[in-house]
């Protein structure tokens, strides 16, 4: 057998060694949203670990009841009323509004026209 068939069949099967022409196979755009789950490094790969990572960050997030008894206790340690500044630690903005949305629908939590937090309505 050939050095050229040996070299051709290598990288037909693993396309992971490293070689020039697997590079060139393997370095393609990523297309859609693939970009979203390219989040470990090498970047411009989809590997395993971006898929750990990923698996991790969904772990860390915290339930929606969590993140409502941590609001509560902030406000009850500040004395029944807090600004949002006090909440940023707690989750991201986005969640932390829709959490916050919610919790006013429900009537835990009242805001004042100047954008404080109470646990009970503002005079």
């Amino acid at each position: 057998m050939s050095w050229k068939k040996i070299l051709k069949t290598h990288c037909n099967e693993k396309m992971d060694c490293g070689c020039a022409k697997c590079r060139e196979k393997t370095n393609k755009a990523l297309v859609g949203n693939q970009k979203r789950i390219d989040v470990a490094k090498p970047k411009g790969r989809i590997t395993r670990a971006d898929f750990d990572k990923l698996r991790d960050e969904k772990k860390a997030m915290k339930s929606d009841a969590q993140i409502e008894k941590e609001i509560l206790a902030e406000i009850k340690k500040e004395g029944g009323a807090l600004g949002m500044k006090n909440l940023k630690a707690i989750a991201p903005p986005k969640e932390l509004k829709r959490i916050l949305d919610a919790m006013k629908r429900k009537k835990v939590i009242f805001m004042h026209k100047d954008g404080d937090i109470y646990t009970h309505s503002p005079r």
